[in-house]
Protein backbone atom coordinates (compact mmCIF):
# COMPACT_ATOMS: atom_id res chain seq x y z
CA UNK A 1 0.00 0.00 0.00
CA UNK A 2 2.71 2.46 0.44
CA UNK A 3 4.43 2.39 -2.98
CA UNK A 4 0.91 3.93 -4.64
CA UNK A 5 0.63 6.74 -1.93
CA UNK A 6 4.47 7.46 -2.09
CA UNK A 7 4.20 7.86 -6.09
CA UNK A 8 1.43 10.61 -5.11
CA UNK A 9 3.70 12.95 -5.86
CA UNK A 10 5.03 11.83 -8.76
CA UNK A 11 1.66 11.86 -10.30
CA UNK A 12 0.72 15.09 -9.17
CA UNK A 13 4.02 16.67 -10.74
CA UNK A 14 3.36 14.69 -14.03
CA UNK A 15 -0.59 15.62 -14.20
CA UNK A 16 0.71 19.40 -13.50
CA UNK A 17 3.42 19.18 -16.51
CA UNK A 18 0.51 18.24 -18.72
CA UNK A 19 -1.44 20.58 -18.25
CA UNK A 20 1.21 22.96 -18.35
CA UNK A 21 2.44 21.95 -22.05
CA UNK A 22 -1.38 21.45 -23.03
CA UNK A 23 -1.55 25.21 -22.38
CA UNK A 24 1.61 25.92 -24.11
CA UNK A 25 0.18 23.89 -27.54
CA UNK A 26 -2.61 26.71 -27.31
CA UNK A 27 -0.59 29.06 -26.61
CA UNK A 28 -1.30 33.16 -27.10
CA UNK A 29 1.37 35.99 -27.74
CA UNK A 30 2.36 36.98 -24.70
CA UNK A 31 1.54 41.06 -25.76
CA UNK A 32 -0.71 41.73 -28.81
CA UNK A 33 -2.58 45.34 -30.50
CA UNK A 34 -6.03 45.65 -29.04
CA UNK A 35 -6.16 47.81 -32.48
CA UNK A 36 -4.49 45.50 -34.71
CA UNK A 37 -4.02 42.25 -33.47
CA UNK A 38 -0.67 41.19 -34.02
CA UNK A 39 2.62 43.21 -31.96
CA UNK A 40 5.67 43.48 -34.35
CA UNK A 41 8.27 40.47 -34.22
CA UNK A 42 10.92 43.07 -32.63
CA UNK A 43 8.80 43.83 -29.50
CA UNK A 44 8.85 41.57 -26.79
CA UNK A 45 8.54 41.09 -23.16
CA UNK A 46 12.42 41.34 -21.48
CA UNK A 47 12.32 39.04 -18.05
CA UNK A 48 14.79 39.80 -15.08
CA UNK A 49 16.82 36.83 -14.14
CA UNK A 50 15.47 36.97 -10.53
CA UNK A 51 11.61 36.86 -12.46
CA UNK A 52 12.65 34.42 -14.45
CA UNK A 53 14.36 31.80 -11.49
CA UNK A 54 11.15 32.54 -9.44
CA UNK A 55 8.83 32.17 -12.42
CA UNK A 56 6.08 30.47 -10.99
CA UNK A 57 5.99 32.99 -8.34
CA UNK A 58 6.11 35.84 -10.30
CA UNK A 59 3.97 35.02 -13.45
CA UNK A 60 1.32 34.41 -11.05
CA UNK A 61 1.31 37.58 -9.20
CA UNK A 62 0.97 38.82 -12.44
CA UNK A 63 -1.98 36.80 -14.04
CA UNK A 64 -3.68 38.25 -10.62
CA UNK A 65 -2.75 42.13 -10.64
CA UNK A 66 -4.36 41.94 -13.72
CA UNK A 67 -7.50 40.69 -13.31
CA UNK A 68 -10.62 43.14 -13.32
CA UNK A 69 -12.39 43.80 -10.17
CA UNK A 70 -15.33 40.70 -10.89
CA UNK A 71 -12.26 38.65 -11.49
CA UNK A 72 -10.78 39.23 -8.45
CA UNK A 73 -14.03 38.59 -6.41
CA UNK A 74 -14.25 35.30 -8.90
CA UNK A 75 -11.04 34.38 -7.80
CA UNK A 76 -11.11 34.61 -3.93
CA UNK A 77 -14.68 33.14 -4.03
CA UNK A 78 -13.00 30.18 -6.64
CA UNK A 79 -10.22 29.55 -4.10
CA UNK A 80 -12.66 28.94 -1.56
CA UNK A 81 -14.87 26.52 -3.77
CA UNK A 82 -11.78 24.42 -4.37
CA UNK A 83 -10.42 24.38 -0.37
CA UNK A 84 -13.50 23.10 -0.09
CA UNK A 85 -13.91 20.69 -2.31
CA UNK A 86 -9.96 19.78 -1.23
CA UNK A 87 -10.85 19.17 2.50
CA UNK A 88 -14.01 17.18 1.63
CA UNK A 89 -12.01 14.94 -0.54
CA UNK A 90 -9.90 14.18 2.01
CA UNK A 91 -12.03 13.66 4.86
CA UNK A 92 -13.68 11.03 2.11
CA UNK A 93 -10.69 8.86 1.96
CA UNK A 94 -9.91 8.98 5.03
CA UNK A 95 -10.40 5.85 7.05
CA UNK A 96 -13.44 5.83 9.71
CA UNK A 97 -11.50 4.89 12.25
CA UNK A 98 -9.62 8.70 11.16
CA UNK A 99 -12.66 10.56 11.61
CA UNK A 100 -13.18 11.51 15.31
CA UNK A 101 -14.55 14.49 15.28
CA UNK A 102 -13.45 16.30 18.18
CA UNK A 103 -9.86 16.05 17.08
CA UNK A 104 -10.39 16.35 13.13
CA UNK A 105 -12.42 19.33 13.75
CA UNK A 106 -9.39 20.68 15.28
CA UNK A 107 -7.18 19.98 12.41
CA UNK A 108 -9.09 21.30 10.00
CA UNK A 109 -9.32 25.11 11.61
CA UNK A 110 -5.46 24.22 11.65
CA UNK A 111 -5.37 23.50 8.30
CA UNK A 112 -7.88 26.63 7.64
CA UNK A 113 -5.64 28.79 9.14
CA UNK A 114 -2.50 28.12 8.15
CA UNK A 115 -3.83 27.94 4.39
CA UNK A 116 -5.53 31.73 5.07
CA UNK A 117 -2.46 33.58 6.41
CA UNK A 118 -0.49 31.83 3.54
CA UNK A 119 -2.77 33.60 0.96
CA UNK A 120 -3.23 36.74 2.02
CA UNK A 121 1.01 36.64 2.83
CA UNK A 122 1.19 35.92 -0.89
CA UNK A 123 -1.23 38.37 -1.85
CA UNK A 124 0.30 41.18 0.55
CA UNK A 125 3.33 40.99 -0.64
CA UNK A 126 2.56 41.00 -3.81
CA UNK A 127 1.14 43.99 -4.05
CA UNK A 128 3.81 45.80 -1.57
CA UNK A 129 7.19 44.55 -3.22
CA UNK A 130 7.92 46.38 -5.94
CA UNK A 131 9.72 43.43 -7.67
CA UNK A 132 11.85 43.30 -10.59
CA UNK A 133 9.33 43.45 -13.59
CA UNK A 134 8.56 42.36 -17.35
CA UNK A 135 9.19 44.81 -19.48
CA UNK A 136 8.82 45.74 -23.13
CA UNK A 137 11.64 45.71 -25.00
CA UNK A 138 12.50 45.79 -28.43
CA UNK A 139 11.57 48.85 -29.72
CA UNK A 140 12.89 51.02 -32.16
CA UNK A 141 14.75 54.42 -31.49
CA UNK A 142 12.20 56.86 -33.74
CA UNK A 143 9.30 54.88 -30.52
CA UNK A 144 8.92 56.02 -27.41
CA UNK A 145 7.61 53.61 -24.78
CA UNK A 146 5.00 56.03 -22.92
CA UNK A 147 2.41 55.73 -20.05
CA UNK A 148 -0.38 58.76 -20.31
CA UNK A 149 -1.98 58.25 -16.54
CA UNK A 150 -0.19 57.37 -13.52
CA UNK A 151 -0.45 58.94 -10.38
CA UNK A 152 2.02 60.03 -6.66
CA UNK A 153 1.36 60.25 -3.06
CA UNK A 154 -0.17 63.71 -4.24
CA UNK A 155 -3.47 61.84 -4.84
CA UNK A 156 -6.01 61.62 -2.18
CA UNK A 157 -6.27 57.90 -2.98
CA UNK A 158 -2.22 57.09 -2.53
CA UNK A 159 -1.36 59.07 0.39
CA UNK A 160 -2.86 57.80 3.53
CA UNK A 161 -2.60 54.27 2.37
CA UNK A 162 0.64 51.59 2.27
CA UNK A 163 1.58 53.63 -0.75
CA UNK A 164 2.01 57.29 0.76
CA UNK A 165 5.66 56.97 -0.27
CA UNK A 166 4.79 56.75 -3.76
CA UNK A 167 6.77 59.93 -4.64
CA UNK A 168 7.66 60.90 -8.18
CA UNK A 169 10.91 59.53 -7.93
CA UNK A 170 9.35 56.22 -6.91
CA UNK A 171 7.17 56.41 -10.17
CA UNK A 172 9.85 57.20 -12.08
CA UNK A 173 11.67 53.73 -10.75
CA UNK A 174 8.13 51.57 -10.85
CA UNK A 175 7.71 53.10 -14.93
CA UNK A 176 11.54 52.20 -15.65
CA UNK A 177 11.49 49.10 -14.42
CA UNK A 178 8.33 48.02 -16.34
CA UNK A 179 10.69 49.64 -19.78
CA UNK A 180 8.99 53.07 -20.19
CA UNK A 181 10.71 55.75 -21.74
CA UNK A 182 8.45 58.37 -20.15
CA UNK A 183 5.48 58.77 -17.83
CA UNK A 184 3.04 61.41 -17.22
CA UNK A 185 1.91 62.03 -13.81
CA UNK A 186 -1.63 62.58 -13.38
CA UNK A 187 -2.68 62.90 -9.81
CA UNK A 188 -6.24 63.65 -8.97
CA UNK A 189 -7.02 67.16 -8.96
CA UNK A 190 -3.99 68.47 -8.20
CA UNK A 191 -0.51 69.45 -9.76
CA UNK A 192 1.84 68.84 -6.21
CA UNK A 193 2.96 65.42 -7.30
CA UNK A 194 4.40 67.20 -10.56
CA UNK A 195 5.78 70.07 -8.92
CA UNK A 196 7.70 68.07 -6.33
CA UNK A 197 9.47 65.92 -8.63
CA UNK A 198 12.62 65.80 -7.99
CA UNK A 199 15.00 67.19 -10.16
CA UNK A 200 17.73 64.25 -9.55
CA UNK A 201 19.70 61.76 -11.58
CA UNK A 202 16.94 59.76 -14.06
CA UNK A 203 14.83 62.99 -14.76
CA UNK A 204 16.96 64.05 -17.91
CA UNK A 205 18.43 62.01 -20.83
CA UNK A 206 19.81 59.07 -18.82
CA UNK A 207 16.59 57.78 -17.20
CA UNK A 208 13.09 58.10 -17.08
CA UNK A 209 11.58 61.26 -17.97
CA UNK A 210 8.27 62.47 -16.41
CA UNK A 211 5.77 64.77 -18.27
CA UNK A 212 3.11 66.66 -16.20
CA UNK A 213 -0.52 66.19 -16.54
CA UNK A 214 -3.82 66.13 -14.16
CA UNK A 215 -6.43 63.95 -13.62
CA UNK A 216 -9.75 66.32 -13.16
CA UNK A 217 -12.75 64.82 -11.38
CA UNK A 218 -15.46 66.26 -13.45
CA UNK A 219 -19.34 65.48 -13.25
CA UNK A 220 -19.85 61.46 -13.00
CA UNK A 221 -16.35 61.28 -15.44
CA UNK A 222 -12.54 61.35 -15.02
CA UNK A 223 -10.97 63.39 -17.41
CA UNK A 224 -7.13 62.88 -17.76
CA UNK A 225 -5.78 66.43 -18.76
CA UNK A 226 -1.84 65.69 -20.56
CA UNK A 227 0.27 68.59 -20.59
CA UNK A 228 1.56 71.08 -18.29
CA UNK A 229 -1.46 72.66 -16.76
CA UNK A 230 -2.35 75.15 -14.04
CA UNK A 231 -4.60 73.79 -11.11
CA UNK A 232 -7.89 73.30 -12.15
CA UNK A 233 -10.59 74.60 -10.20
CA UNK A 234 -13.29 71.88 -10.94
CA UNK A 235 -16.01 73.06 -8.95
CA UNK A 236 -17.62 74.16 -12.15
CA UNK A 237 -17.07 71.00 -13.70
CA UNK A 238 -18.33 68.43 -11.49
CA UNK A 239 -22.03 69.82 -10.93
CA UNK A 240 -23.88 68.85 -14.50
CA UNK A 241 -23.38 67.55 -17.30
CA UNK A 242 -22.65 70.81 -18.97
CA UNK A 243 -19.83 71.75 -16.61
CA UNK A 244 -17.93 68.20 -17.91
CA UNK A 245 -18.75 69.78 -21.30
CA UNK A 246 -17.19 72.85 -20.29
CA UNK A 247 -14.12 71.14 -19.24
CA UNK A 248 -13.82 69.55 -22.16
CA UNK A 249 -14.29 72.50 -24.54
CA UNK A 250 -11.81 75.00 -22.58
CA UNK A 251 -9.11 72.28 -22.02
CA UNK A 252 -7.04 73.31 -24.36
CA UNK A 253 -7.93 77.08 -24.94
CA UNK A 254 -7.81 77.63 -21.15
CA UNK A 255 -5.32 75.22 -19.80
CA UNK A 256 -3.30 74.10 -22.68
CA UNK A 257 -4.28 70.50 -22.33
CA UNK A 258 -5.56 67.46 -24.11
CA UNK A 259 -8.54 65.43 -22.67
CA UNK A 260 -8.30 62.17 -22.32
CA UNK A 261 -11.29 60.04 -20.83
CA UNK A 262 -10.62 57.44 -18.13
CA UNK A 263 -11.89 54.48 -17.59
CA UNK A 264 -14.46 52.78 -15.63
CA UNK A 265 -16.46 56.35 -15.72
CA UNK A 266 -17.31 56.87 -19.02
CA UNK A 267 -18.18 52.91 -19.52
CA UNK A 268 -19.93 53.40 -16.83
CA UNK A 269 -21.20 56.53 -16.47
CA UNK A 270 -21.48 58.05 -20.30
CA UNK A 271 -21.93 55.14 -22.83
CA UNK A 272 -24.86 56.29 -24.37
CA UNK A 273 -23.72 59.83 -24.75
CA UNK A 274 -19.87 58.78 -25.98
CA UNK A 275 -20.56 61.28 -28.93
CA UNK A 276 -21.82 64.16 -27.42
CA UNK A 277 -18.83 64.16 -25.40
CA UNK A 278 -16.22 63.69 -28.61
CA UNK A 279 -18.40 66.71 -30.28
CA UNK A 280 -17.65 68.79 -26.77
CA UNK A 281 -13.86 68.49 -27.76
CA UNK A 282 -12.78 64.92 -26.36
CA UNK A 283 -9.39 64.47 -27.83
CA UNK A 284 -9.08 60.61 -27.05
CA UNK A 285 -10.07 57.39 -24.93
CA UNK A 286 -8.56 54.90 -22.65
CA UNK A 287 -9.30 51.79 -24.12
CA UNK A 288 -6.92 49.82 -21.96
CA UNK A 289 -6.45 50.69 -17.58
CA UNK A 290 -4.67 48.29 -15.63
CA UNK A 291 -6.62 48.84 -12.26
CA UNK A 292 -8.96 46.53 -11.18
CA UNK A 293 -11.99 48.21 -10.92
CA UNK A 294 -11.22 49.68 -14.81
CA UNK A 295 -10.43 46.68 -16.51
CA UNK A 296 -13.58 45.35 -16.99
CA UNK A 297 -14.10 46.99 -20.57
CA UNK A 298 -14.84 44.04 -22.62
CA UNK A 299 -13.33 43.27 -26.49
CA UNK A 300 -17.08 44.43 -28.11
CA UNK A 301 -16.82 47.30 -25.71
CA UNK A 302 -13.50 47.99 -26.78
CA UNK A 303 -14.05 47.31 -30.40
CA UNK A 304 -17.19 49.79 -30.30
CA UNK A 305 -14.95 52.99 -28.91
CA UNK A 306 -12.19 52.28 -31.29
CA UNK A 307 -14.47 52.60 -34.32
CA UNK A 308 -15.76 55.44 -32.82
CA UNK A 309 -11.82 56.96 -31.97
CA UNK A 310 -11.20 56.06 -35.54
CA UNK A 311 -14.46 57.65 -37.25
CA UNK A 312 -13.59 61.17 -35.33
CA UNK A 313 -9.57 60.53 -35.80
CA UNK A 314 -9.05 60.73 -32.03
CA UNK A 315 -6.00 58.96 -30.36
CA UNK A 316 -6.94 56.08 -27.75
CA UNK A 317 -4.22 54.94 -25.03
CA UNK A 318 -3.72 52.02 -22.69
CA UNK A 319 -2.67 53.18 -19.29
CA UNK A 320 -1.21 51.77 -16.26
CA UNK A 321 -3.33 54.33 -13.76
CA UNK A 322 -0.33 52.95 -10.98
CA UNK A 323 -0.96 54.28 -7.68
CA UNK A 324 1.73 52.50 -6.42
CA UNK A 325 0.64 48.83 -5.89
CA UNK A 326 2.29 45.79 -7.32
CA UNK A 327 4.55 45.32 -9.84
CA UNK A 328 2.97 44.55 -13.16
CA UNK A 329 2.46 46.35 -16.12
CA UNK A 330 -0.29 45.61 -18.18
CA UNK A 331 -0.30 48.03 -21.49
CA UNK A 332 2.59 50.47 -23.00
CA UNK A 333 1.91 52.94 -25.51
CA UNK A 334 4.13 53.55 -28.94
CA UNK A 335 4.51 56.96 -29.52
CA UNK A 336 6.77 58.41 -32.33
CA UNK A 337 9.41 60.95 -31.63
CA UNK A 338 12.46 62.05 -33.40
CA UNK A 339 15.05 59.84 -32.12
CA UNK A 340 17.46 63.59 -31.89
CA UNK A 341 15.22 65.34 -29.81
CA UNK A 342 16.17 66.71 -26.82
CA UNK A 343 15.02 65.83 -23.67
CA UNK A 344 13.71 69.03 -22.50
CA UNK A 345 11.02 68.59 -26.19
CA UNK A 346 10.16 64.93 -25.84
CA UNK A 347 7.21 65.96 -23.71
CA UNK A 348 6.26 68.70 -26.41
CA UNK A 349 6.54 66.40 -29.15
CA UNK A 350 4.51 63.89 -27.92
CA UNK A 351 1.62 66.45 -27.10
CA UNK A 352 2.18 67.34 -30.73
CA UNK A 353 1.87 63.86 -31.59
CA UNK A 354 -1.31 63.11 -30.31
CA UNK A 355 -3.13 65.69 -32.25
CA UNK A 356 -2.42 63.39 -35.33
CA UNK A 357 -5.39 60.96 -33.93
CA UNK A 358 -6.07 58.07 -34.40
CA UNK A 359 -2.92 56.82 -36.17
CA UNK A 360 -0.83 59.04 -33.05
CA UNK A 361 -0.68 56.04 -30.67
CA UNK A 362 0.01 52.26 -30.72
CA UNK A 363 -0.74 49.77 -27.89
CA UNK A 364 0.42 46.74 -26.73
CA UNK A 365 -1.07 44.66 -24.11
CA UNK A 366 -0.26 41.82 -22.38
CA UNK A 367 -2.09 38.24 -22.38
CA UNK A 368 -4.10 37.69 -19.48
CA UNK A 369 -7.64 36.29 -18.05
CA UNK A 370 -10.12 39.20 -19.47
CA UNK A 371 -13.65 39.79 -17.76
CA UNK A 372 -15.80 38.47 -20.88
CA UNK A 373 -13.26 34.81 -21.01
CA UNK A 374 -15.51 31.89 -21.03
CA UNK A 375 -13.96 31.02 -17.66
CA UNK A 376 -17.20 30.62 -15.09
CA UNK A 377 -16.22 33.08 -12.05
CA UNK A 378 -16.05 30.62 -9.70
CA UNK A 379 -13.12 28.93 -11.42
CA UNK A 380 -11.09 32.26 -11.92
CA UNK A 381 -8.39 30.44 -10.10
CA UNK A 382 -7.47 27.83 -12.60
CA UNK A 383 -8.05 30.47 -15.15
CA UNK A 384 -5.56 32.59 -14.27
CA UNK A 385 -3.28 29.65 -14.07
CA UNK A 386 -4.10 28.43 -17.50
CA UNK A 387 -3.95 32.03 -19.39
CA UNK A 388 -1.33 32.56 -17.71
CA UNK A 389 0.78 29.30 -18.90
CA UNK A 390 -0.66 30.11 -22.30
CA UNK A 391 0.99 33.74 -22.17
CA UNK A 392 3.96 32.73 -21.63
CA UNK A 393 7.23 32.10 -23.34
CA UNK A 394 9.63 29.00 -23.30
CA UNK A 395 12.36 30.04 -20.84
CA UNK A 396 9.41 30.69 -18.44
CA UNK A 397 8.11 27.55 -19.33
CA UNK A 398 10.86 25.78 -18.28
CA UNK A 399 11.07 27.59 -15.27
CA UNK A 400 7.98 26.29 -14.48
CA UNK A 401 8.89 22.55 -15.45
CA UNK A 402 12.22 22.77 -12.98
CA UNK A 403 9.65 24.00 -10.21
CA UNK A 404 7.01 21.48 -10.71
CA UNK A 405 9.63 18.23 -10.07
CA UNK A 406 11.52 19.94 -7.84
CA UNK A 407 8.48 20.55 -5.74
CA UNK A 408 7.73 17.17 -6.55
CA UNK A 409 10.43 15.45 -5.72
CA UNK A 410 10.48 17.15 -1.90
CA UNK A 411 7.29 16.56 -1.49
CA UNK A 412 7.66 12.69 -2.61
CA UNK A 413 11.13 12.75 -0.12
CA UNK A 414 8.76 14.35 2.95
CA UNK A 415 6.25 11.79 2.85
CA UNK A 416 8.27 9.06 2.40
CA UNK A 417 9.93 9.96 5.86
CA UNK A 418 7.00 10.93 7.54
CA UNK A 419 5.85 7.32 6.95
CA UNK A 420 8.92 5.73 8.05
CA UNK A 421 8.89 7.35 10.90
CA UNK A 422 5.31 6.68 11.86
CA UNK A 423 5.73 3.03 11.08
CA UNK A 424 9.09 2.18 13.69
CA UNK A 425 6.06 4.39 16.28
CA UNK A 426 3.78 1.67 15.59
CA UNK A 427 6.27 -0.84 15.95
CA UNK A 428 7.40 0.48 19.37
CA UNK A 429 4.17 0.65 20.21
CA UNK A 430 3.89 -2.96 19.31
CA UNK A 431 6.64 -4.21 21.69
CA UNK A 432 5.48 -2.41 24.27
CA UNK A 433 1.92 -3.75 23.94
CA UNK A 434 3.45 -7.35 23.83
CA UNK A 435 6.32 -6.99 26.86
CA UNK A 436 4.27 -4.05 29.44
CA UNK A 437 6.83 -3.36 31.83
CA UNK A 438 6.51 -5.14 35.28
CA UNK A 439 7.37 -1.96 37.51
CA UNK A 440 4.78 0.11 39.49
Amino acid sequence: MAAPRNGLGFRIALAVTLALLGARLTGAPPISDPVGGAAPEWLHLSVPVLYLVFAPVFTLWDGISMLSLSRLKGFLLGLAILYLFWRTARWLVRPRGMRRWPRAILGELGVLGISTVLLLGFLILGALWHRPMLSLGGSLPEDKVVDFHSHTNASHDVSGTLMESFNAAANRRWHQRAGFDVAFITDHNTVEGWEKRDRGPGTGDRGLLLCPGLEVSAWRAHIVLLGDTMPVDRGSYNSSLAGLLDLLEDSESRFGALTLASLPEYRRNHWSRLDTLVAAGLDGFEIVNASPKANELTRAERDSVISLARVHNLFVAGVSDSHGWGATSMVWNLVQVPPTMPSSGICGAILSRLHDGFPAVRIYERHRLRPDAWWPLWLTPVGVLWETWRGMDWPLTVAWLVWIWVFGAVGRLVVSRLRKKAAGANIAQGAIARHPSTED
